[in-house]
């Protein structure tokens, strides 16, 4: 039995014929694949589970997306879907239009004064006389009830008073914006020191060059002592501030958009933190992130941003407004609006939607 064995074991393994290979495997059954893993059907889908994926089109151009995120709420909520700069960029453009509102508004309503004043003078206040670079006081036959110019403001005070010359120091108000003798000072109790503004030689050249009763190049050459005399009264006044008023409004204009930008960026710093906690509570429900709720709020402000000025310049709501509940109404109104948004995205994003790209 050994041997038997042993023979066995030394046998030679038996070669297949190639053509009985082809036979066999021909007649061998594969192996039956796996199934695919099952995809849940709607109705067993958790309606709790947030949606994953969300559509997300290219971005409209910068001028028609900005238009868009003013007129349409919708557009509020579709930021939540896009990056950052998405809507960034429109939002710089509405502070920005929304100060220069702001701005040339204040500083168009602050001429209107001075026009009012100018047409008034005569009826109130004495004429004056400015010649060889100093200011004096007419005094004309039958006006026994005309005053020199006494103009008194909760903030400060536009006065007259030709006693004086040089920078006079007066203690009596908290600002004034002194008339004397020699020049246009600024003093009062909240003044340190007096502080020259302008030569009466420099206000008699500009409303000589102002009125066009001098030529530019004469004017410069020609000194104070032969410049023509300049009565100001009512009619030297309206032209003066005709001539000034445009290069107030821009001056000025620009000035105060430059305050208004700074006050817009804060505002909407200080909407954005406060209302994107807000919007992501209201989406916790579909799992939305801090970030993508904070693109909303910026979505938000820029309908307010723009609102505020279009207010100011139609003159609907005073660009300096003394009511402090207007002044609430405008400043919290974006917590509605993001309350608003927040409930639109909600709805939007809770539809189960295929492909796209998450929040």
């Amino acid at each position: 039995m050994g041997g038997v064995g042993w023979a066995i074991c030394r046998r030679k393994p038996e070669v297949m014929n190639p053509r009985e290979f082809e036979i066999v495997a021909m007649t061998d059954t594969p192996p039956t694949p796996p199934p695919p893993p099952e995809t849940p059907t709607p109705e067993l889908r958790n309606p709790h589970q947030p949606p994953t994926h969300f559509s997300r089109p290219k971005p409209l151009p910068l001028p028609k997306r900005f238009l868009l995120l003013l007129v349409e709420p919708e557009k509020w909520a579709h930021a939540a879907i896009y990056p950052f700069t998405v809507t960034f960029w429109p939002l710089v453009w509405a502070m920005i239009i929304g100060a220069a509102c702001l701005g040339f508004s204040l500083s168009a309503h602050s001429i209107k004064p001075l026009q009012a004043f100018a047409n008034s003078y005569d009826q109130h206040y004495l004429p004056m006389l400015l010649q060889h670079g100093k200011l004096s006081l007419l005094k004309p036959a039958g006006k026994t009830k005309l005053a020199p110019l006494y103009i008194p403001n909760v903030y400060e005070t536009v006065m007259v008073n030709t006693s004086l010359t040089g920078a006079a120091a007066l203690k009596t108000k908290p600002l004034i914006w002194l008339f004397n003798q020699t020049d246009l000072v600024i003093t009062g109790e909240k003044v340190s020191h007096p502080m020259v503004v302008m030569s009466m030689a420099k206000l008699q050249r500009e409303i000589l060059l102002a009125n066009g009763a001098i030529k530019p190049a004469v004017l410069k050459t020609t000194p104070v002592d032969k410049l023509p005399a300049v009565r100001i009264d009512s009619p030297t006044l309206q032209k003066f501030f005709k001539v000034l008023s445009p290069v107030v409004v821009l001056v000025l204009g620009l000035l105060a958009s430059l305050i208004f930008l700074l006050t817009n960026i804060l505002w909407t710093v200080f909407m954005v933190l406060l209302t994107g906690f807000l919007v992501m509570s209201i989406n916790r429900n579909i799992g939305m992130p801090l970030k993508a709720a904070w693109r909303i709020s910026m979505a938000v402000m820029i309908p307010m941003l723009v609102l505020r000025g279009l207010l100011a310049v139609f003159n609907l709501v005073p660009v300096v407004n003394n009511s402090p509940i207007v002044d609430q109404i405008i400043y919290m109104a974006p917590i509605g609006l993001s309350l608003w948004a927040a409930i639109l995205a909600n709805r939007l994003f809770s539809r189960p939607s295929a492909g796209g790209r998450a929040l």
